[in-house]
Parts: structure tokens; C-alpha cells; sequence
């Protein structure tokens, strides 16, 4: 995100620094009167087309293109892709549109017209529209001025009997001069603290984006927290602590994106998100917490934060464990168990299902908490600080570190056939540690010998993952209050599989010590 930034800077590109905060309908009253204590709002009625190619082009390089009427006055909006999120930063080019006409000669400087060329000057079409009231003004604050833009209304898509409606109500906070850490500022004040506080959310999903969802249909799917959209805009000559800012920012964006979906997509039969979603949240939380610890020497990340990153972590792991035993672990043990066992799973499998709800409900409750957005500004403010320029690059401290990783790791899975599953969980917890880093520092490595590497460690981390869900299966078979007989015939059957686990997971290892290390020198 850091060379993202610095790269719009240095082209001078007209930019859009703003923060897009979520709040439930009944936090309208508190927010306006705290709003109101910064003078009176402009209020008008905005009415916006936005326009694409036939096979979503412009959706599909992260732009929008708009067309706005307020009051009689037409703007056309480009805004580029870059950055996007709840804490947004990218281009955006702004120009009157003469009777409300689309006009590409005023977007020259913008990206839009090589995209167009590029693909054979598609026809620009309109997509779907937006109509809201916004309750507008301009607040100053820190040595900042930013415009605050209360939306209510809806989104539009389709025509007539397919016509689609999805409601609309946001805070907008957009810099205009200033520090961005005002914006952060701002919305701490708004938020409030203690008894009065507001869960005023950072809303991960842009007007155009949820527009352009609800004009194909689709429902959200969850966004991979996988190497690749961590290593994005990273350079091998990137200060570490810019680093770990990046990590922080984009998983904190991964995160917000899928509890945030969750609510929108599609439910299983028991009524409950997709596991993938709250699986992508939980990988996104143990890279942003591995890459502190992995850099906490050169970036002063703060402790609180840490302690919270932990505390939801928690939550979603309890949810994520009652989706694997429910969804994965119970039918297989079904398939796999003799007859007679496998007919005394269906109570054991209702009471998990029972589990499941309470765990899910108990993360829907911390998602929407007060406790929840504070952390979330909290984490995109401490990313939105400039970096410490003067740390040292990735490349030049990936080997000290891949190697105290490796090393850590080797010494912990020694003799692992026979050490606890305590131990083994702990190994596990290393094995993850090493990969995620090697993911961070992949820019600064060959590629082939990094991929292969990679490959290893991903095989190896699906091996102890399976002995770990067999130790919880076991555990929370127990705690469900299974039948003795049911008990040692699930036992029986982990064991089992664990040998053969247990004697693939070593192989590994030992395939993984020998191994090339791509960050040797």
C-alpha cells in the first residue's frame, strides 16, 4: 500500500484520501447530533449513473466512471483502481459533463482511454444507478479540513420486474488538506467512547462495487487472504517497517471484506455463512499477527493492538472450529465409521450444529461491537502512519530472519512422531510462522527456488493441519458428551489415520530440512 501510495504521489495524480464508515440504522440520531455539533449541513438530493463495457472492463481493473446530478449540475467521476477499501487512497478525475453526457476528451490524463484502447474502444453503457440524500459539510480538525458526507438511500439495478434495490446508509469522510491520520481522528471523535460510543465501522465495499454485485446477481464470495494479495505493491527495497504497515493495511481490509460479506451471501442449510469466509478472516489474522511478531525489532507496532488482534482472533477461531467439526469432521467420521457407530453420530451432530449457532452468533455480536470498529480504525490509522524510512530493507534482513524461522522450527519438530499433541500443535503454529514469512519476503528471493520451497511448507502445513482437526475432533466429541462406545470408536478411527499422519508429517520435515533454502547466500 506504502509504494502504491508514493507512486500516485509521484505521478500527480489527482487523488481521493477518504474513509467509508458503516453504522446500523439505529446510531442515525447519536451521529447526526454529534455531527451537527460541527455546524449546519448542506442537504441535496444525488442521483448517479455509473457506466461500464458489456463485459465489465472498467469493474475489472478496480475503476468506476460515474455521472452525477446534483441539484442542475452534471459531474462526470473517474475514479482509478489502486488501494481500495474502507481506507481508500486513489486517482480520481472530476470534471462538469454538459448535459449530462459522458465526455472522454475532459478524462485524457486519466488511465480510461488507454484501457479503452487497449481493448478495442469498447461502447461505455450504463450499469446500474445510485439516488440518495447526503447531509454534507466540512469539518476542520488536527490542521486537516475534510468534507463529512452522511448517505441514505439505495442502489438500484435492472428494470422492471428485474429491477434489484439494496439500501444504502454510510458515513463518508474525505480528506481535503491535511494529514490523513485526521480522518482516523475524526471518526474516533464521532465514534465516542466508553457507554456513548457508536460501532462506526470501516465499510470495506465502494457504492460502485456493491452496484456492480447487484446488477450480475452475484452474491459476495470471500476474499483470499493468500500470499499474493499481501505481496502486492511490496519492493525487495521496501523498509521493514513500511512492510509490516502494508501487512497491517491489507488484512485489515481482507478481514472487514469477509465478516462484512458474510451477512450478504448465500446461507447453508443450517442458516449460516459459507466456512470460507470466516476461514479467509482467521488467515488474514494470523498473517497481520505473525508479521508482527516476525518484525516487531523494527516496527513499533503498539501492544493494545496486539492484545485485540488476539481477542478476535478467539472468536473466530471458536467459530471456525464448530464450521470444521460440523461440516467436515462429523461426516466424515460417518463415512468411515462401522454401521453400527456411525448410527449413534446423528445426536452428537445435532448438539454440534447447537455449538456451531452459539459460536457464530457469539461472532456476529463481537463483529458488530463498538469494541470491534475501534480496533479496526485503530489498526487502518496505525497503517496510515508514514513508515520509518530508516529501517532496513526486506532484502537485506530476509535471510537473518527465514534463517532464525527455519531454525526454530527444525529444533521444535525433533523426534515429532513422539512428542504430545501439544507439541505438535506448537509445531504447527512454527511451521505456519515460516511459511507466512517466506511469503512476505518472496520479493527479495528467486522465484523458483522460493515456489518450490513454498510448495513444501504448504504440504507440510496440510499435514499437521489433519493432525490437529483429529486432536479437536477428539476433544470436542468428549465435550459433547458422546456415548463411551461412540468415543473409543472415534478414537480408534484417529488413530488410525494419525499413524499414517504421523509418518507422512516426518517425511515432510525431513523433505523440508534437506531442501534448498532459497534465502542462503
Amino acid at each position: 500500500m506504502a509504494a502504491a501510495r508514493r507512486a500516485l504521489r509521484a505521478a500527480d495524480t489527482p487523488r481521493e484520501i477518504e474513509l467509508k464508515l458503516a453504522l446500523p440504522p439505529g446510531a442515525l440520531p447519536v451521529l447526526r447530533r454529534r455531527l451537527a455539533q460541527h455546524g449546519r449541513a448542506t442537504r441535496e438530493l444525488l442521483h448517479t449513473v455509473y457506466f461500464d463495457t458489456a463485459d465489465r472492463l472498467l469493474a475489472r481493473h478496480g475503476m468506476a466512471l460515474r455521472l452525477r446530478k446534483a441539484g442542475t449540475r452534471w459531474l462526470q467521476t473517474l475514479k482509478s483502481g489502486g488501494a481500495r477499501g474502507a481506507f481508500s487512497d486513489r486517482g480520481e478525475w472530476e470534471t462538469p459533463a454538459a448535459g449530462g453526457r459522458l465526455s472522454l476528451a475532459r478524462l485524457r490524463a486519466s488511465p480510461l482511454p488507454a484501457l479503452l484502447a487497449a481493448h478495442g474502444k469498447p461502447a461505455l453503457l450504463p450499469q446500474f444507478s445510485t439516488r440518495f440524500t447526503r447531509e454534507a459539510r466540512v469539518i476542520t480538525i488536527d490542521k486537516a479540513t475534510i468534507e463529512v458526507a452522511l448517505d441514505r438511500g439505495e442502489i438500484v439495478a435492472g428494470r422492471g420486474r428485474a429491477t434489484r434495490r439494496l439500501p444504502l446508509l454510510e458515513l463518508e469522510l474525505e480528506l481535503k488538506s491535511g494529514p490523513p491520520a485526521a480522518l482516523f481522528a475524526l471518526a474516533h471523535r464521532l465514534a465516542g467512547e466508553d457507554d456513548a460510543a457508536l460501532p462506526l465501522l470501516p465499510f470495506s465495499e465502494s457504492k460502485a462495487a456493491r452496484g456492480d454485485r447487484l446488477l450480475n446477481g452475484a452474491a459476495p464470495a470471500a476474499l483470499k487472504a493468500n500470499a499474493r494479495a499481501f505481496a502486492a505493491a511490496l519492493s525487495a527495497t521496501e523498509p521493514l517497517d513500511a512492510a509490516l504497515r502494508h501487512v497491517i493495511a491489507q488484512g485489515t481490509e481482507i478481514l472487514l471484506a469477509n465478516t462484512q460479506a458474510m451477512d450478504a451471501a448465500a446461507a447453508d442449510a443450517a442458516g449460516l455463512p459459507d466456512p470460507e469466509f470466516i476461514h479467509q478472516a482467521r488467515v488474514a489474522l494470523r498473517r497481520m499477527r505473525s508479521a508482527i511478531r516476525l518484525l516487531r525489532r523494527y516496527s513499533a507496532f503498539p501492544a493494545p493492538l496486539g492484545d485485540e488482534l488476539k481477542w478476535i482472533g478467539s472468536v473466530l477461531g471458536a467459530a471456525r472450529d464448530a464450521d470444521v467439526l460440523v461440516t467436515q469432521t462429523l461426516p466424515h467420521l460417518g463415512e468411515s465409521l462401522a454401521p453400527a457407530s456411525a448410527r449413534r453420530l446423528p445426536p452428537l451432530a445435532r448438539a454440534a450444529q447447537q455449538q456451531r449457532r452459539s459460536a457464530h452468533a457469539a461472532m456476529k455480536t463481537a463483529l458488530a461491537s463498538t469494541r470491534f470498529a475501534a480496533l479496526s480504525l485503530a489498526l487502518l490509522a496505525w497503517s496510515a502512519e508514514p513508515p520509518d524510512d530508516a529501517s532496513p530493507a526486506l532484502r537485506k534482513r530476509a535471510p537473518r530472519l527465514l534463517d532464525r524461522a527455519q531454525q526454530r522450527l527444525a529444533e521444535a519438530a525433533r523426534f515429532f512422531a513422539a512428542l504430545t499433541p501439544t507439541r505438535r500443535h506448537e509445531v504447527r503454529i512454527l511451521a505456519k510462522r515460516l511459511r507466512y514469512a517466506l511469503d512476505l519476503f518472496a520479493v527479495a528471493l528467486p522465484a523458483r527456488p522460493t515456489e518450490a520451497y513454498g510448495e513444501r511448507l504448504a504440504a507440510l502445513q496440510d499435514l499437521l493441519g489433519a493432525l490437529n482437526d483429529g486432536e479437536v475432533a477428539r476433544t470436542a466429541i468428549a465435550a459433547l458428551g458422546a456415548d463411551p462406545a461412540l468415543r473409543r470408536a472415534v478414537g480408534r478411527q484417529l488413530a488410525v489415520r494419525e499413524r499414517d499422519l504421523l509418518r507422512e508429517a516426518e517425511a515432510a520435515l525431513a523433505a523440508l530440512q534437506a531442501a534448498p533454502r532459497p534465502w542462503a547466500r
